[in-house]
């Protein structure tokens, strides 16, 4: 290590890993604040605050709190999507194994953290037109993937035009979100349960096998 390294240096890390390390602070201080306290409710002191960082540090990450939400529901989504890659590719070649696989990872992924839950489903509608386009994107992400699975369940004489399988790809990438939004805002429950989950799951694949039969 020269002499100039260990100038950059400070309590054993370089000034790259300290800035790191400021912005995963403030990374879970949106996702705990905004998961439960809401975006709306949530001003930069106060997220400065969980983080226990002086507010220079959040502007030399993000330069609005709309900026570290997207940050904060793109954390978690990139990180869902691949997990769900990483079944996809585990599984037994038969699609319909795979697709069920996936559909099952991708509800427990999502509904592992309800904080996280509740900013992709609830804090990041309606804030900008910029972060629509994100979910959307996000979402016709997940029809591709779904449209794909179907795709190999049929052969040449089953095979749907492009655009119904298009269209049937988006109607259970709906249907999942439905489940899910439904589940999270049931007043009798509290946190997804394990149970709740496999509900959901049971509920998704008699959907997906009623598509593709």
């Amino acid at each position: 290590m020269t002499a100039a390294d260990a100038g950059r240096r400070y309590g054993g890390k370089t000034s790259g890993e300290r800035r790191s390390e400021r912005r995963e602070k403030l990374l879970d201080a949106g996702l705990e604040l905004f998961g439960t306290r809401g975006y709306a409710a949530t001003t930069i002191e106060m997220l400065c605050s969980e983080a226990r960082l002086n507010p220079r540090y959040f502007y030399e990450e993000f330069r609005t709190k709309t900026a570290l939400l997207q940050a904060v529901y793109d954390r978690h989504v990139e990180a869902v999507f691949a997990a769900v890659l990483n079944t996809l590719e585990a599984t037994a070649p038969s699609p319909r194994a795979r697709l069920a696989a996936g559909m099952e990872t991708f509800v427990n992924a999502t509904l592992a953290d309800e904080r996280a839950a509740r900013v992709n489903y609830f804090e990041m509608v309606g804030v900008t037109r910029e972060l629509e386009a994100r979910r959307r994107q996000v979402l016709r992400t997940y029809a591709e993937m779904i449209a794909a699975q179907i795709s190999l369940l049929m052969d040449a004489t089953q095979q749907a035009p492009g655009a119904s399988l298009h269209l049937t790809a988006v109607a259970l990438v709906s249907a999942t979100d439905g489940l899910i939004i439904d589940r999270l805002t049931d007043p009798k429950r509290s946190n997804p349960t394990q149970a709740d989950r496999d509900q959901i799951v049971a509920t998704l694949t008699d959907l997906f096998s009623a598509a593709v039969d």
